[in-house]
């Protein structure tokens, strides 16, 4: 004899509340609902399944939206401000922000959720302010926050990266430039991009991408991608901005300042969305400023019934 499941009439559906997993069968309207403990009659997943996608750049508050099933949150804290140049040197990139991401059962989370964005600082001054978070659920530290190597509390990020179960997790980031208009570096596996330095000699580097898997002629990760690096002229050229990655969400990293040879430096590159901001170049009048890193980022999917 065939399985058969709980039936009946979509009249005596809502008289009771089926328990967490269990299915029911309404005969009259054709429809399967499954109990979640607490809606009476069970939730409708006759309705094709909708995946909602809340992206953070400033702090604020998620709502858990309605017929949530599972929530997916993927993180990253903010990204260090890329150094200044001087007058007798340039400035390296900034850190970009690490990652982190944990899947939740959406039963486990209460109906609001506070969601912070930290803040980007200096990359030789880490303060915890740079450290993005869902709650206490789930956090990401800050590119220059070296007390915090690692992603974040039970970040899960070691199954994205090696395929197996969770852990405190890896500094999954895009390092800086550090010698004179050295690229910023992809972020690693997953992550926003590090700043590209400033230059005391040409062209300053182009910021580090966010995280694709692309790989360059010697199958090494790719670095470049970011925003471009400033010229060198008698006022040196400011790095370009960087922008971010469509896919994931994460920022590039800015390009660092050409050289100044008988002015100013040129500015780091600001970036966004955890990338690191791009050196300042040199000058023989004053050093560039340093790019602004970007804020944390924060990104939540929900599965949802309808």
């Amino acid at each position: 004899m065939p399985l058969r499941i709980r039936r009946g009439v979509e009249a005596d559906r809502t008289g009771f509340t089926p328990l967490e997993g269990e299915p029911i069968y309404v005969t009259d309207t054709k429809k399967v609902y499954i109990g979640d403990g607490a809606t009476a009659g069970g939730v409708n997943i006759s309705q094709a399944l909708t995946v909602n996608t809340q992206d953070f750049t400033a702090s604020g508050t998620w709502t858990k939206p309605a017929n949530a099933l599972w929530v997916e949150v993927t993180m990253c804290g903010a990204g260090s401000n890329g150094a200044a140049g001087s007058t007798v040197g340039f400035g390296s990139g900034g850190i970009a922000g690490r990652a982190a991401q944990k899947t939740f059962l959406a039963s486990a989370l209460g109906a609001t959720v506070s969601v912070t964005c930290g803040a980007p600082d200096d990359i030789y001054s880490p303060t915890s302010g740079s450290r993005s978070s869902f709650g206490t659920h789930l956090y990401a530290a800050g590119g220059a926050n070296d007390v915090d190597a690692y992603g974040g509390s039970n970040a899960e990020i070691v199954s994205m990266q090696e395929g197996i179960g969770s852990g405190a997790g890896y500094p999954m980031y895009g390092a800086p430039g550090v010698t004179a208009g050295q690229d910023g570096c992809q972020g690693a596996s997953m992550g926003p991009g590090g700043g590209g330095a400033g230059t005391n000699s040409g062209t300053g580097g182009t910021g580090g991408k966010a995280a694709t898997n692309d790989v360059d002629a010697n199958n090494k990760i790719a670095r470049g991608g970011g925003g471009a690096g400033g010229a060198s002229g008698t006022t040196g050229v400011a790095g370009t901005a960087g922008g971010y990655d469509t896919i994931t969400g994460f920022g590039h990293g800015g390009g660092g300042g050409g050289q100044g040879t008988a002015g100013a430096g040129g500015a780091g590159g600001a970036a966004v969305r955890g990338g690191g901001g791009g050196g300042g170049g040199q000058g023989t009048t004053a050093g560039g400023a340093g790019g602004a890193g970007g804020a944390g980022f924060v990104r939540v999917r929900t599965l949802c019934f309808g």
